[in-house]
């Protein structure tokens, strides 16, 4: 199955890539099910699961945050008291310091990428070395990811 705008977002993302990034040690694969909290209080308490870490923009951490949580469909948007993709925004500009000014891009970029990981494993459940349940599944989010970034493209998220 094809993914859509997978060309149109590559496109514009070669087209709107930022002027500037900040290179900085980043997590690599920075989303909810890698944030242990504390069971005595509301707060993180550690980060886990580093093996892609590398060197990057930071955004793009934030960027997959977001893409993994606060896409279309996603839980985020039915959990009362999670925190929306805006107020999340704004308290990591807060505690970094960073400028979010092209957080479209940013975040259009972690779905373009983990869109395109998770059709990956659709790709290999197609050829039989994957279970074909797994492989709808990833596809559908996928297409969810996809759909997201176009929607990030045209400005009807930001």
């Amino acid at each position: 199955p094809n993914l859509p705008d997978v060309d149109r977002v590559g496109i514009w993302l070669e087209e709107h890539r930022p002027r500037e990034a900040s290179m900085r040690i980043i997590h690599g694969d920075f989303h909810l099910a890698n944030v242990m909290a504390r069971r005595s209080q509301p707060e993180v308490a550690a980060i886990v699961d580093w093996e892609l870490t590398t060197s990057g923009d930071p955004r793009l951490d934030l960027a997959w945050l977001l893409a993994t949580s606060h896409g279309v469909g996603s839980f985020a948007t039915r959990v009362p008291g999670f925190p929306n993709w805006r107020e999340l925004a704004d308290r990591y500009a807060d505690q970094t310091g960073l400028a979010l000014y092209d957080l479209a891009w940013w975040w259009t970029l972690a779905c373009y990428k983990l869109g395109i990981i998770l059709e990956g494993t659709n790709a290999r459940a197609a050829a039989g070395h994957a279970p074909v349940e797994i492989g709808r599944d990833l596809h559908d989010r996928a297409v969810r990811l996809f759909t997201m970034a176009g929607n990030l493209i045209d400005g009807t998220v930001l």
